[in-house]
């Protein structure tokens, strides 16, 4: 059974490290993680105080992974890698003297300037969530390979619930300046949750200007006739965002803005409702509100083609193909 340590910030806004965690198991891997920032708040705290003794939290954390692995000992180290958690070269430093028999790779879900992106130096694979992300590996001089992998769904959180249907498009994400001028000029009514959005004003929008737990995540998305993705004008350039994929986990359809990267995912159309315009988003949220069996053929379709394909298991199975702990086409 392949060893398997995630590395990576927890208890974040898109659960990304914990899901990791759960689609290597669901592969059959015997997993545990290190929580960057700490494992809960009393953990967190105490790398923060250590750090201000020591003078530098990175070399705090550094030591607590290198305890980690020589502990734990894996085949594989994943390397969850977003803006907020870039690492300077000490830690993968540390991680190589640790474990040099152990294969590692980095997942990452930003994108990165070249300081940012020291860490894929110290890797064996960079996989991406963006095709751009790997375009920026070669701009910035680095000879790693990388391929693309795009975020996914946990069934287990995300799946068929018993709820009614409203007829409420959905939009849950954190307001930025880019999202709050599109949101603020679109005249159709979008149920609206996240940080930020109290700032609108003047629209025909339901606010709910808070941070949804993810524990309510699968029920507000089950009892939504669609959920709309507009992507985060800050770190994203082709790729798809987890609401491109969780909401299919609960059958619902999304109506996403037009990336680059949606043909590799989905089949536009069929599977996926796409917007290149204003306008044409407002079409789509007519024919969604006028015909919901519409939207439950666009729903079941996505449902199918996610469970096929689109899980943190079938992300983890194509990291350990590539890598060679499977057979397989990598």
């Amino acid at each position: 059974m392949t060893r398997v340590l995630v590395v990576g910030k927890c208890n974040s806004i898109v659960n990304w490290t914990e899901n990791t965690v759960a689609g290597f198991r669901q592969a059959g891997c015997e997993v545990d993680y290190f929580a960057v920032n700490g494992r809960n708040r009393v953990h967190s705290l105490y790398y923060k105080m250590l750090g201000a003794l020591e003078g530098d939290k990175t070399r705090v954390v550094a030591e607590q992974l290198r305890r980690k692995l020589i502990a734990y000992q894996p085949d594989l180290v994943v390397y969850v890698m977003i803006a907020s958690n870039w690492m300077p070269a000490y830690p993968f430093e540390v991680a190589q003297e640790a474990c040099p028999g152990a294969v590692k790779v980095a997942w990452v879900g930003d994108r990165f300037t070249r300081d940012e992106g020291e860490f894929v130096r110290h890797v064996d694979w960079v996989f991406c969530t963006d095709s751009y992300f790997m375009d920026q590996v070669q701009e910035h001089g680095f000879t790693t390979p990388a391929s693309y992998l795009p975020l996914a769904l946990d069934p287990a959180l995300f799946r068929p619930l018993p709820v009614a249907r409203t007829g409420k498009i959905v939009y849950v994400a954190n307001n930025t300046p880019g999202r709050g001028q599109f949101i603020s000029s679109v005249r159709k009514p979008l149920t609206l949750y996240g940080r930020g959005w109290s700032k609108l004003k003047g629209t025909p929008h339901e606010i709910h200007a808070y941070r949804l737990p993810l524990s309510k995540l699968p029920a507000v998305y089950a009892s939504s006739l669609a959920v709309l993705n507009v992507k985060n004008e800050k770190n994203v350039v082709r790729g798809l965002s987890q609401r491109t994929f969780e909401p299919y986990g609960c059958q619902t359809p999304v109506l996403n803005d037009d990336m680059a990267d949606m043909p590799r995912c989905f089949e536009l159309g069929k599977e996926i409702l796409v917007y290149r315009s204003l306008d044409e988003l407002h079409e789509w949220h007519d024919r969604l509100t006028a015909d919901p069996a519409f939207a439950r053929t666009i729903g079941m379709a996505g449902y199918r083609r996610a469970m096929a394909e689109h899980t943190y298991a079938h992300r983890a199975h194509a990291m350990l193909r590539q890598m060679g702990f499977e057979k397989g086409v990598a």
